[in-house]
């Protein structure tokens, strides 16, 4: 087997486990929507119920009447009921009469946002695959991962939050494609070098906002600084809120915009019918 089988070979598992990840409750599709809750007497919806933050508790506080349907614990919630973050803390996982759940989500354990999810969502319910392009093996690339200046940071907005956040570089990933040089900015999130970029497919032949690609920090494809590594650009994939604008997903800086079209990696989520699922 060459090193392009192998290639070729990966590239198709990972298109596989990503195709399977669209299927589960906890799809990328399922997401209705998410909202902080720093109040007391916080409406989420479609949710029921009003929501508060439970102060020093890592969770949030539900108040609702019988008829509004929540049932908590296998408990139908008729006055105040608590959900929380955590399994070891209580219970984690709202259930609501139109069949979606509920659970808590923080970033950082100090603050709450209630998502809410259904398996039944129109865009589960519409999608049918993801379109990538073809394989290529002229999108497999020789990177440098090299360490970005002292306290440099790359300014971050969101899908539904345009104020940018400015989030610190950990690496610099100098790639060669056509013997030209390109440098992107990459963040680091859950042990991955994540790095979201546009390039000149992106509303012609692919999702509009960008994509992104993520490097592993550790296990036996693990990037680090000082590196030099060839990096399958076949494996860039659609950002969250290409499967459901519930996302609140961050978007590539100006800093990470290619001038090229990059033909290869994932394009957009399909119908039955060949369409992509476009934003509602």
């Amino acid at each position: 087997m060459t090193d392009l089988d192998r290639l070729r070979g990966d590239w198709e598992t990972w298109r596989h486990d990503r195709e399977a990840q669209m299927t589960g409750p906890r799809s990328p599709l399922a997401f209705v929507w998410g909202a902080h809750v720093t109040e007391p007497d916080t409406a989420v919806p479609p949710a029921p119920g009003r929501w508060a933050p439970l102060g020093e508790a890592r969770g949030l506080r539900v108040t609702a009447a019988a008829d509004e349907g929540i049932r908590i614990d296998d408990r139908l919630v008729d006055g105040e009921a608590e959900l929380y973050w955590l399994a070891l803390d209580g219970p984690t996982r709202a259930e609501f009469s139109d069949g979606s759940e509920g659970v808590v989500f923080s970033y950082d354990g100090t603050k709450f946002a209630l998502q809410v999810w259904n398996a039944e969502a129109d865009r589960m319910r519409r999608f049918d695959h993801i379109a990538t392009f073809a394989y290529g093996a002229q999108w497999v690339v020789p990177a440098r991962i090299t360490e970005p200046r002292e306290g440099r940071t790359v300014a971050i907005s969101h899908f539904r939050d345009p104020h940018p956040v400015e989030v610190p570089v950990v690496a610099e990933i100098v790639l060669t494609i056509d013997e030209r040089y390109y440098i992107l900015q990459a963040t680091e999130h859950e042990g991955t070098l994540t790095i979201p970029f546009r390039d000149d497919t992106n509303g012609a032949s692919s999702y509009g906002a960008g994509r992104v690609l993520e490097l592993p920090l550790s296990g036996p494809d693990a990037v680090k600084v000082g590196d030099v590594a060839f990096v399958d650009l076949n494996r860039a994939r659609l950002l969250p809120c290409a499967f459901s604008p519930a996302w609140n997903c961050p978007l590539p800086p100006s800093d990470n915009v290619l001038p090229i079209a990059i033909d290869a990696g994932e394009k957009w989520p399909m119908d039955a019918a060949g369409q992509p699922l476009d934003p509602e």
